[in-house]
């Protein structure tokens, strides 16, 4: 089986270079489908309930997932991206830095404190 030059990591939604992932150690084969992850914390994730992460990487287009936009340029802030800066701020922060200090300046203008890092940072501290 030949393996993609790049796929959707299914837990955070960012598009990773299979062959980088790979160098790190941050690839899995599950279900005859190689699944590749942007950072530990999402490989950890996955490796605890992969059928869950398969399932839902399984249900729909990648670019449509999650509301995860992975055309070229900055995507559109809708409630897809809004739910990734809630549940993972330091993802969206590299791929979309822009985007990740919009919506902390719309968080400070409504006087409410910026999302934490999210569960990549907040799993890499813990290991």
């Amino acid at each position: 089986m030949t393996k993609p030059a790049t796929v959707i990591d299914p837990v955070c939604g960012m598009t990773v270079r299979v062959a980088t992932a790979e160098e790190a150690g941050l690839v899995v084969e599950h279900g005859g489908r190689t699944y590749a992850f942007c950072r530990a914390a999402c490989r950890q994730a996955f490796v605890e309930a992969p059928e869950a992460y398969a399932a839902a990487a399984n249900e729909s287009p990648p670019g449509e997932r999650e509301g995860h936009a992975h055309a070229v340029g900055e995507p559109v802030i809708d409630e897809g991206i809004r739910r990734w800066y809630e549940s993972c701020s330091c993802c969206l922060g590299d791929a979309y830095p822009g985007i990740k200090a919009q919506l902390d300046a719309e968080r400070a203008a409504a006087a409410a404190a910026p999302a934490g890092p999210g569960i990549c940072e907040v799993a890499e501290s813990a290991g």
